[in-house]
């Protein structure tokens, strides 16, 4: 499909079956937006917080990605992030791994617009049952949240950590919950591979550039300069007089980043370069080293 034919709306909830989920989840930062502040924290969600599944939700400047069972806690992050984004084109998007492979995770991917997700975040919101603190000596207990309203801020700030508690056989239910209702919005969902929903999402990006140009992929400004410095593949500057080539040098010798056009954008035929960025990128973000640079194993040392 050319990258220019895809203008008609999105459907509602679009479902991917099987596709790398790590490496899907970095194309959303680069592909659907510059989302390129928050990638670093979202990325190690996946690496820090085991589970089996995830939600990233998608406003107009800010994406957060966490396990997904946040978004029915009371006083996570991601839950008020849904109440509060007000962007009416804001979006969810539904990681499942069911296995991971090469240290990536692997499994299926479901995008929808926020309202669907919110509504049922909202018949199905967990409160907390107290909070978990320790004190500077060490010392750990569950207080109640009345006890805990009442604690003046200093003594809140003279805790070495704290955290809401909940309770788990209530958590048990809203998973069983989150499996069947995901289960449901899967049998409605238009079933898409993972190029083609990027190529879309990709559409929408150039269409809200300043100087579209929709024979190319829009990209950050951060990713034009990897793939400057690194000669990675040909960047285009979007302009109203329509796009320029930029050569390496040109960044260097004209203080290129610090002007007013900041759209840039690559051919279809260097999305092969793009990937192989995206690729690089992931494995940074996720402690891998690259197999070409990982040291050789060497046999132990003789005992003296």
């Amino acid at each position: 499909m050319e990258h220019g034919q895809a203008s008609n709306p999105l459907p509602q909830i679009h479902f991917i079956e099987d596709t790398d989920i790590t490496r899907f989840a970095y194309e959303l930062h680069v592909l659907a937006g510059d989302f390129l502040r928050e990638c670093e924290y979202n990325m190690r969600v996946f690496t820090v917080t085991p589970a089996s599944d995830y939600i990233a939700i998608m406003g107009r400047d800010h994406m957060l990605l966490h396990d997904a069972l946040d978004v029915y806690r009371s006083t996570a992050d991601m839950h008020q992030m849904i109440f509060t984004t007000e962007f009416l084109g804001a979006r969810a998007f539904l990681f499942h791994a069911d296995r991971s492979e090469d240290g990536r995770l692997h499994g299926s991917v479901m995008m929808m617009d926020l309202n669907t997700l919110r509504s049922d975040v909202k018949s199905h919101t967990c409160h907390p049952v107290g909070v978990a603190v320790e004190g500077k000596d060490g010392k750990e207990e569950v207080i109640g949240l009345e006890k805990w309203h009442a604690m003046e801020p200093y003594e809140k700030l003279s805790l070495k950590s704290w955290g809401f508690r909940y309770d788990p056989e209530t958590m048990d239910n809203i998973r069983r919950h989150y499996a069947g209702v995901s289960n449901r919005w899967k049998s409605q969902a238009f079933h898409v591979s993972d190029e083609y929903l990027e190529e879309r999402l990709n559409t929408e990006y150039m269409m809200d550039a300043q100087n579209p140009d929709m024979d190319k992929y829009r990209i950050p400004l951060s990713i034009a300069k990897q793939m400057l410095l690194y000669n990675e593949a040909p960047v285009y500057r979007l302009l109203p007089s329509g796009p320029e080539k930029i050569a390496p040098i040109t960044v260097v010798t004209t203080g290129l980043w610090y002007e007013h056009y900041r759209e840039f954008a690559v051919r279809p035929e260097d999305l092969g370069a793009l990937d192989r960025l995206c690729s690089r990128e992931t494995d940074r973000l996720l402690g891998r080293i690259p197999k070409e640079i990982q040291p050789e194993k060497r046999p132990p040392a003789p005992e003296r």
